[in-house]
């Protein structure tokens, strides 16, 4: 791997690099760039897009190199501006008294953090602050002075970009490097090379970052921010020069927006009745608040005018420009003016929100990164369908370039079994097939006693079975296990406490296919309760399938499988994660052995011993477990 990208950098050419785990692939692209970084003075980006995996490489890997290689280069770690302490808005809430009762124990550690922290990241406070207290005081890209501010010296995160100039290797994620696209290159310094690590995540990352959000917290936000009438604070409070009158003018035209808003997004709700739903007509609801959100864009403007000193006009202006910003965005998606995007919206709970999202961005990432940026080097464990990167290539817009697909080192024979029980229903008769799963899952926890992972496609079928597997534990029929559920706490402290347990089942969907490292002992079974297909009326999924049919494609064979294969391989991808571990993955989606596609599936897979037999997995369970007991 690390000879091919060398080829990459010497060529000046594209890479893919399939790198199966274990491979090592993250000193196989460390190395060849460290060395291009210091000998050709070039800066280097590496995109991840797990958080663990930014902090792995500089905790670990670039501290290893550094000393292994005995060679003198920078590298940092490069996070949105969001994160970070602004000592200008700190200050200026603090003096205005913009804090709330409940906030006071908060504002008291992070006044004492202030002035002990070296980089002001909210990452590395003891404890994480309210939401609402950190959106008063972080940085925000609009309003920051730059050199005109007072505190420009011991602005942290200026010194943060100060290091990243200095720096040769930068590390960030997927998120940042695609604002940064957004933004027209204004985020990161100018560089030469990128590396995408966990690169299956570009395209949906892309899509998000390239398309449209409008809603009612989008809305809220920005009315809050100029007066929150609840807490009586805001922009206005903080205008001292305002007078009575102006201020009553203004407050009525954000009254105005709230209601048009109110009115707005109960519509859009009352349309959707907590769904997701595609929008395929212009004018779906009416624009009722183009008017009131330009008179009150027009309201600030008078203020502008007023403004006394520097601080007051940069943040009056930015309101406007935000207020501005997001009736241009409702325009755009009722009015759908982008071609070729799609249309959708969504109400869950309180939120209410609609969506432009392009329908392919190939055409734009060949345009934007890779007709402008060589080498580019890609990088994961699932990136081809068995060798083959047509997929990867076709969504992406990769026109030319190497690839490389490289197996994983480990002993998957002797050290994993793929278990494919035969009483299992088709998903089709739904009621069958939730029974059979249940069962199915008893059997296997009665015989893993914990230290399993249960993957899902959907909440609702999660949900279903973790009532129903709880109720059998209640009932001491699971020996009492403890069941964790993902959305009852924090992901992180989900997979801790999953890790601390020998009797833990992480009941999952979604995120924890992919990204979750648990190596070792604590997991030994991951189960596959269906196919990872994306649902098919999905707006976005929907959109793409439909664009492949006017093309003449076949979207199921084109889109869907190869796309639920990827999936799928990084689900299986959780159970081995060191050479040492062993354990089952169960595949209870009967259609791996009734379908036409099922053996893509299985066959994309490492070589393991399959078996149908539960026997079989008691046995294999039995002896792995010995081993590791003898070897203890």
């Amino acid at each position: 791997m690390a000879e091919a990208i060398v080829k990459s950098i010497e060529n000046n050419t594209h890479l893919i690099v399939e790198a199966g785990t274990g491979v090592g692939k993250s000193l196989a692209y460390l190395i060849p760039i460290i060395l291009r970084a210091r000998e050709e003075n070039k800066k280097v980006v590496i995109s991840t897009y797990t958080k663990a995996l930014q902090y792995q490489l500089v905790d670990k890997d670039l501290p290893f190199l550094k000393d292994a290689l005995g060679i003198d280069f920078k590298f940092t770690l490069c996070v949105g501006g969001e994160n970070y302490l602004c000592l200008r808005r700190l200050n200026q809430a603090s003096h205005h008294g913009l804090f709330e009762l409940d906030e006071s124990e908060d504002l008291k550690r992070l006044f004492e953090w202030k002035d002990r922290t070296e980089t002001g990241l909210k990452s590395d406070m003891d404890i994480e602050p309210m939401p609402k207290l950190w959106q008063k005081v972080c940085r925000e890209s609009d309003i920051c002075f730059g050199r005109k501010c007072i505190y420009y010296e011991r602005c942290f995160y200026q010194r943060a970009k100060a290091v990243e100039r200095m720096s040769d290797i930068l590390v960030t994620n997927h998120h940042l490097f695609f604002a940064h696209v957004a933004s027209g290159w204004n985020v990161l310094p100018k560089f030469d090379t990128i590396v995408f690590d966990e690169a299956h995540q570009l395209e949906g990352i892309a899509a998000a970052y390239l398309g449209i959000e409008v809603s009612n917290y989008r809305l809220k936000n920005l009315l809050d921010t100029i007066s929150n009438p609840y807490t009586r604070k805001g922009l206005l409070s903080r205008l001292e020069w305002l007078t009575p009158n102006t201020f009553s003018e203004i407050n009525l035209l954000i009254g105005k927006v709230r209601r048009a808003g109110d009115i707005f997004f109960s519509i859009l709700t009352e349309q959707l009745k907590g769904t997701t739903k595609r929008i395929r007509v212009k004018n779906f609801v009416p624009n009722l608040l183009k008017e009131p959100l330009i008179e009150l864009s027009e309201g600030l403007k008078t203020l502008l005018k007023a403004a006394e000193n520097y601080e007051d006009e940069k943040e009056i202006l930015s309101l406007i420009e935000r207020g501005v910003m997001l009736s241009s965005d409702i325009d755009d998606i009722i009015l759908q003016r982008l071609p070729n995007y799609v249309y959708w919206a969504e109400s869950e709970r309180k939120r209410s929100s609609m969506f432009a999202t392009p329908i392919d961005i190939s055409s734009i990432l060949k345009e934007q990164i890779f007709e402008n940026i060589k080498p580019v080097i890609l990088t994961s464990a699932t990136l081809s369908i068995k060798g083959d990167f047509s997929f990867l290539k076709d969504r992406l817009g990769i026109n030319n370039g190497d690839e490389l697909a490289l197996d994983s080192p480990f002993n998957y024979r002797d050290n994993a079994i793929i278990y494919t029980p035969n009483s299992i229903s088709d998903p089709k008769e739904a009621e069958e097939f939730q029974k059979d799963i249940i069962n199915s899952i008893k059997s296997i926890l009665n015989i893993t006693h914990g230290r399993t992972l249960i993957l899902f496609t959907s909440y609702e079928m999660l949900n279903k079975t973790y009532n129903a597997l709880n109720h059998l534990n209640s009932s001491n029929s699971l020996n009492g296990l403890f069941f964790l559920r993902q959305g009852e706490m924090d992901s992180y402290k989900l997979i801790e406490e999953f890790k601390n347990s020998d009797t833990a089942v992480l009941f999952g969907t979604h995120t924890f296919w992919q990204g979750v490292d648990i190596p070792g002992d604590a997991l030994q079974c991951v189960i596959i309760v269906r196919l990872p297909f994306q649902v098919p009326d999905d707006p976005v999924t929907e959109a793409k399938m439909e664009r492949l049919k006017e093309n003449g494609k076949d979207p199921f064979i084109h889109y869907q499988i190869p796309n639920a294969i990827l999936m799928f391989r990084q689900g299986f991808g959780r159970l081995i994660r060191t050479q040492n571990d062993k354990g089952i993955v169960a595949i209870l989606d009967p259609r791996v052995k009734t379908r036409f596609y099922g053996e893509r599936f299985l066959s994309a897979l490492p070589d393991c011993i399959r078996t149908e037999s539960i026997e079989e997995i008691k046995e294999f369970f039995d002896k792995i477990n010995r081993k590791g007991q003898k070897n203890n």
